[in-house]
């Protein structure tokens, strides 16, 4: 059966097929049928940064940049659910094809530019979901948006997410934003983490919560690149 669906999605441009498969899958959600395929559960417990994950095994930014999908998301058993890369406003990304399948290394390139329709829009639908999920929110910067300005990026999407977040996610490794990856390094990474760090305090003080930070870094750094 899965060759049969397989071969008929590959028709189709790898882009294409990941929205028809999420719109399917909240429809499934929506009409109760997830609850009926998908009833076991993985019950291994973990404690990260004070948040009790269900499981290790967690659903990383980019299927659902616009928390679309959080619901149906949410019964297939994730340990956490990560949305977005949202940024302040919306963005089309790169232009398509972008997202191109790799079939014999069962892979895919994802060019997809940091494609959103904003951070209100992402809000508006978390405050919309039923969120029984531990929940992420992964925020960037705009590609218009000068890197000197980036901080500025960063602590508009922080304060619009803060409140609806169990942690958040700070976004500084995509190669698809021209000069993101400068963050990762210097006195660039020293002053965002800074503002962040004393953002996170005030709101902290707003929400009576903590949320914790987390930073994505490039998965091809060295050791001493990470260190530094």
């Amino acid at each position: 059966m899965y060759s049969l669906i397989r071969k008929f999605l590959f028709l189709f441009d790898a882009e294409t097929v990941h929205v028809f498969s999420l719109n399917m899958l909240s429809f499934f959600s929506a009409a109760g049928l997830l609850k009926i395929f998908l009833k076991k559960r993985v019950n291994s417990p973990r404690t990260v940064m004070g948040i009790e994950f269900p499981n290790a095994v967690g659903l990383a930014a980019g299927l659902d940049k616009n928390a679309v999908h959080i619901d149906a998301l949410s019964e297939c058993g994730f340990g956490f659910i990560e949305v977005g890369t949202v940024t302040p406003v919306a963005q089309p990304g790169n232009d398509r094809p972008r997202l191109f399948r790799l079939p014999h290394d069962r892979a895919i390139i994802n060019r997809m530019g940091f494609n959103n329709d904003g951070v209100e829009t992402l809000v508006e639908n978390v405050k919309h979901s039923r969120r029984s999920c531990v929940l992420g929110i992964n925020i960037g910067k705009n590609k218009d948006t000068p890197l000197e300005r980036a901080v500025d990026d960063y602590l508009l999407c922080m304060k619009q997410v803060y409140e609806f977040s169990d942690y958040i996610t700070i976004n500084i490794s995509s190669p698809n934003t021209p000069g993101l990856r400068d963050l990762q390094h210097g006195e660039g990474l020293s002053r965002l983490l800074l503002a962040l760090k004393q953002e996170q305090t005030r709101l902290n003080d707003i929400h009576k919560r903590y949320v914790p930070l987390v930073v994505k870094i490039a998965p091809d750094l060295d050791n001493d690149e990470i260190n530094d």
